[in-house]
């Protein structure tokens, strides 16, 4: 999926999770960090958004794991809830872990619907995947269309 896409979609999954009851509500706070956790898995490939602008982790991790590897697992976004609570953050920043992990998770479910799909159980090789609409196209962009939608009525009623 596109960059854009992933930050509708992470930011929708807090403000929908939050309106459903399943995550603490929160201000435009929770789904900036909700969005910018969306982000997080392509850090692996040095020509995504974010890899551009850290070049200094993304080529190498690049170069160590691939792109649409660990990185796109369960086990990377436990591992990543694991070490910032290990790290006993103020409590001011604690509650961001949440949306955050949620943003990320929200990344890994929508490369889940491209026909490559994600390793979600790595490192297990097998691939998970819905190959319901390729990247950057007309299906994407109407399942991002809807899931903004939804939760624009989520959040309204």
């Amino acid at each position: 999926m596109m960059v854009v896409s992933h930050v509708v979609l992470g930011a929708s999954a807090w403000v929908a999770a939050g309106s459903l009851g399943l995550m603490p509500k929160s201000g435009a706070e929770g789904a900036v960090i909700a969005a910018l956790g969306a982000l997080l898995p392509d850090l692996d490939h040095p020509s995504s958004w974010l890899g551009r602008r850290l070049w200094v982790i993304a080529k190498p991790l690049s170069l160590l794991v691939g792109h649409r590897g660990i990185t796109h697992s369960l086990l990377a976004m436990a591992a990543g809830v694991a070490l910032l609570t290990a790290l006993r953050p103020a409590p001011g920043l604690a509650r961001l872990i949440e949306p955050l992990a949620l943003g990320y998770l929200s990344h890994i479910a929508a490369d889940a619907l491209t026909p490559a799909g994600v390793p979600l159980l790595w490192p297990w090789r097998q691939r998970f995947g819905l190959g319901l609409c390729a990247t950057g196209g007309a299906v994407e962009m109407l399942v991002v269309a809807a899931c903004a939608a939804a939760t624009f009525w989520l959040k309204m009623n």
